[in-house]
């Protein structure tokens, strides 16, 4: 399988390419929402996870974990919290 990520104007296409030269290219779009670009980039990367990432559990050896945190640098503003 061929993956190709491109931006579009408020997101991202994502073109699928099987092996196999019978099955359809698949194209999908994931537009940002209002949460920001790096909540819209890891909802993103989790759908890819879900859909195509390999099979794993709570029980798996390894798995994969998408979060969003904030930098280890970062102090918000005062009267906001992290």
């Amino acid at each position: 399988m061929k993956f190709q990520i491109r931006n579009a104007k408020n997101g991202l296409v994502l073109r699928i390419e099987s092996e196999d030269p019978e099955a359809e290219t698949e194209e999908i779009v994931y537009q940002e929402s209002e949460s920001g670009e790096i909540e819209a980039f890891a909802e993103f990367l989790q759908v890819l996870l879900d859909n195509y990432g390999p099979s794993t559990s709570r029980y798996s050896p390894k798995r994969i974990h998408i979060v969003v945190e904030p930098g280890d640098k970062y102090e918000p503003p005062p009267g906001q919290q992290k």
